[in-house]
C-alpha cells in the first residue's frame, strides 16, 4: 500500500506541474486568456507553492520509508509556513481579480504569525522546553485557525464585490473551489501533521484522504488552465498593431491605448497607475472611457474583443 501512495504522489506533482507550467508559459509568452487570473502573478505563486507542497508530501512518505534517519519533522514544519503562505497569496489573487489596493499590514500579520508558528513547532522538534502533546496539539489547531479566519473575512468582503461587478462566472466558481479547497487544506494537513508528529491517531487513512485530495485537486487545476486559454489560429498582426487599429476605429485616445495594451497583459489599475506615473482615480476614468468606445464593460470582454480583432488577416488592409 505504501509504495501505491508513493506512486500517487509522483502522478499528483507530475499533475501539480502541468497548470503551473501552463500559466508560466502564458505569462512568459503573453499568451491569450478568456480571463485576467490566470495572468496574475499571484495565481503563479498559488500554483508553485502547490507543487512545493506535494513535493514536500511526497518527500514525507518517501523519507519514513527509505531513510528513517531524515528529518521529515522538518518539513512538517516547512508544510506549516506554507499552508500560511498559500492563505496570503489566495487573498491577493482575489484582490488583485476585485482590484482593491493591498493591506502592507497584512503582509505583516502573516509573517508573525509564521514565526510564532515556526517558534513552536521547534519548540517541540528540539525539546529544548518540554511542551506537552496535547499543548501542541491546541497551539496547532489555535494557529492554523488564524488564516483561516482572516482569509474568511477577506473571502466575504472580495466575493460580495464580485458579485455587484458580475464577474467572470468560470472565475467566480473557481474562486469559491480554492476557498473550500484551502480551508479542507487546513483541516487535513493540521490533522495530519498532528497525527505524524504526536503518538494520537485522530484520523486513520488519512494519508490516503490526502493524496486523494491532491490528485482531484490538481486535476481540477488543469482543467481551469485548459479552459482559461483562447487558441488563437492565423494570427497575422501583433497586440500593438490590433490596438493600434482599433483605435483609429474606436478613436481611441493615446493614453487609452497605452491602457488597453496594459489591460490586456493582465495589468490591473494599481499597476497601470505606477507605470503610466498616474492615479489610481485617472486610470479609472481612461478604463471607463476605454470600455465605452469598445462597447463592453470589463476587463475580460476588453480583452476577448481584443483577441477577437487579432485574427484579422493584413490583406484586410
Amino acid at each position: 500500500m505504501l509504495h501505491i501512495i508513493q506512486f500517487g504522489y509522483i502522478v499528483a506533482v507530475m499533475i501539480g506541474v502541468v497548470p503551473f507550467a501552463m500559466q508560466l508559459m502564458i505569462n512568459v509568452k503573453n499568451l491569450s486568456v478568456n480571463n485576467l487570473m490566470v495572468k496574475s502573478r499571484n495565481t503563479l505563486l498559488f500554483l508553485a507553492l502547490i507543487v512545493v507542497f506535494n513535493m514536500c508530501d511526497f518527500l514525507i512518505i518517501f523519507g519514513k520509508s527509505e531513510f528513517e534517519s531524515i528529518g521529515v519533522d522538518w518539513i512538517y514544519i516547512l508544510e506549516n509556513l506554507l499552508e500560511v503562505a498559500l492563505a496570503y497569496v489566495l487573498i491577493a489573487m482575489q484582490r488583485d481579480y476585485v482590484e482593491q489596493k493591498r493591506n502592507n499590514w497584512l503582509i505583516l500579520v502573516f509573517l508573525a504569525l509564521s514565526a510564532v508558528l515556526l517558534w513552536v513547532d521547534i519548540i517541540f522538534q528540539t525539546d529544548y522546553f518540554v511542551l506537552a502533546e496535547r499543548l501542541y496539539v491546541i497551539l496547532m489547531i489555535m494557529l492554523n485557525a488564524v488564516p483561516v479566519a482572516i482569509l474568511t473575512y477577506y473571502v466575504i468582503k472580495y466575493m460580495k464585490i464580485v458579485m455587484r461587478l458580475n464577474k467572470d462566472k468560470m472565475v467566480n466558481i473557481y474562486l469559491i473551489i480554492y476557498n473550500v479547497v484551502f480551508l479542507f487544506l487546513c483541516i487535513i494537513t493540521t490533522i495530519s501533521i498532528i497525527d505524524s508528529r504526536t503518538t494520537l491517531d485522530y484520523v486513520e487513512n488519512d494519508k490516503e484522504i490526502y493524496l486523494l485530495f491532491w490528485l482531484i485537486f490538481n486535476g481540477l487545476n488543469v482543467v481551469f488552465m485548459l479552459s482559461s486559454c483562447s487558441i488563437v489560429t492565423d494570427r497575422d498582426i501583433s497586440i500593438e498593431e490590433t490596438i493600434e487599429r482599433l483605435a483609429e476605429a474606436y478613436n481611441l485616445s493615446a493614453r487609452e491605448k497605452e491602457i488597453a495594451l496594459l489591460i490586456y497583459e493582465g495589468k490591473n489599475n494599481n499597476e497601470i497607475a505606477d507605470m503610466l506615473f498616474l492615479s489610481t482615480n485617472t486610470v479609472k476614468v481612461h478604463t471607463s472611457n476605454l470600455y465605452r468606445k469598445l462597447g463592453v464593460t470589463n476587463r475580460v470582454q476588453a480583452i476577448q474583443f481584443i483577441n477577437e480583432n487579432s485574427w484579422c488577416s493584413k490583406t484586410d488592409d
